[in-house]
């Protein structure tokens, strides 16, 4: 029970040495990273178009429209200081303040190892044990599938993000507690997607139609919360906590798609499809779950509580409403 699993992460690449690309390209593979090539003249697009991202190595060398990738560096730092910034370094000068501040590290040409130290510091700083990953994964398709019931359901592979960009409009949060960790699991989507999934019938018989804005978040705010009944039935001892106290989803829906849980460490995510059999060519609906162990993290004592409890944990089997 002690195995944790490697997960990717999503990095955006910008190097234009074909050399240093192809070394990437392998390295990447290897370490589990999933590389995003882009020039200095699209680095900043793609930060608009992709919003789970867990990093950025830049090349000091790359060729800019400024003139300077230290510049572009400082750029992509205001606008996402959350990604760290893995400078290849090609010259021997010395770093202003403000370039200093918007690069976390520095490796030199060649060193690879280096480089794969920091990705393990910066990028892969927290680990996640196999059966909690593959746990959350089951439950929360069980969950998707009760209150999609006409949906087809399936999960893209779980990966790890440093964003704290919102995946669309509508988002709840629920705090999650347990002997081995304290933090929150977030659920995020498009509210037009949510509404276009219940007008195709992905739910129960009469709910669609016409639904306003309130209908849709209670819609996934009743999903969070029977996944949030199903993880603590498995994953939260009765003799956690001396005063537990009921938890009921809070919903965000706010126009900046912007949170912070005021730590720096990386958070699991996946991605869920939505899917109707009967119009392949319709848009899957995308809900995209979070969680973030910002309180408390411990794979050992997570270890110790599956060992005691058994592979299946301490699930009854019922399911929790509020």
């Amino acid at each position: 029970m002690n195995d944790t699993t490697h997960l990717e992460a999503k990095v955006l690449v910008l190097d234009q040495d074909s050399e240093q690309c192809r070394q990437l390209s392998e390295f990447c593979a290897e370490a589990g990273l999933l590389p995003l090539l882009r020039t200095a003249h699209d680095a900043l697009t793609s930060l608009s178009q992709h919003k789970d991202l867990a990093g950025v190595l830049l090349a000091e060398d790359m060729p800019c429209d400024s003139g300077d990738a230290l510049i572009l560096a400082q750029a992509i730092h205001r606008q996402r200081p959350e990604l760290p910034i893995i400078l290849r370094r090609t010259s021997q000068r010395a770093f202003s303040p403000n370039e200093q501040s918007a690069i976390a590290y520095t490796w030199s040409t060649g060193d690879i190892e280096q480089l794969r130290t920091h990705i393990g510091r910066c990028i892969f700083s927290l680990r996640y044990p196999i059966a909690l990953v593959d746990g959350i994964v089951e439950l929360t398709l069980n969950a998707l599938r009760s209150m999609f019931p006409n949906a087809g359901v399936s999960n893209e592979s779980p990966y790890v993000v440093h964003d704290r960009i919102i995946h669309g409009e509508v988002s709840t949060l629920i705090p999650i507690e347990s002997t081995w960790c304290r933090g929150y699991m977030m659920l995020q989507t498009e509210e037009s997607a949510l509404r276009q999934g219940l007008i195709q019938g992905f739910g129960y018989a009469g709910v669609g139609g016409d639904l306003n804005f309130r209908e849709l978040n209670n819609m996934l705010g009743e999903t969070t919360n029977l996944i949030w009944g199903a993880f603590k039935n498995r994953y939260i001892p009765p003799e956690a906590f001396a005063n537990q106290q009921t938890q009921v989803p809070i919903v965000i829906n706010h126009a900046h798609k912007y949170i912070s849980f005021g730590s720096p460490d990386p958070q699991l995510c996946i991605r869920y499809q939505l899917s109707d059999a009967a119009r392949p060519g319709m848009s899957a609906l995308t809900i995209v779950q979070r969680f973030i162990f910002n309180l408390h993290w411990s794979p050992e004592d997570f270890a110790q509580f599956s060992s005691k409890s058994g592979s299946s944990g301490s699930s009854t089997g019922e399911l929790e409403f509020f």
